[in-house]
């Protein structure tokens, strides 16, 4: 299994942030006597959010698996289990 990761990072001075994560995930399974098929997806995640004064609180939106892209991965490879369908996620994060 091959895994690639593009990613774009936006920063301003004002606390606010963005990130955009495309992810390829390719699987090739050859070598098994019944063929079980490989499989080959994109997923794509978009994130918002804004750190306040001194970074004491973030807050943060997004939507991981933009596209809506299910995949069939081969169980017997360890991989990390990426959203199957689109997905909300909100967050904060406190510093004291």
């Amino acid at each position: 299994m091959q895994q690639r990761t593009l990613s774009v990072l936006f920063n301003r001075p004002s606390g606010f942030f963005a990130h955009f994560h495309s992810h390829l995930t390719e699987q090739d399974n050859r070598g098994y006597p019944p063929a079980l098929p490989g499989d080959g997806f994109w997923q794509h995640d978009v994130i918002a959010g804004y750190r306040f004064t001194k970074r004491r609180v973030e807050v943060r939106v997004g939507v991981l698996n933009l596209t809506d892209q299910d995949y069939h991965l081969n169980p017997l490879n360890l991989y990390a289990e990426l959203p199957r369908h689109r997905t909300f996620i909100a967050a904060a994060k406190f510093n004291f």
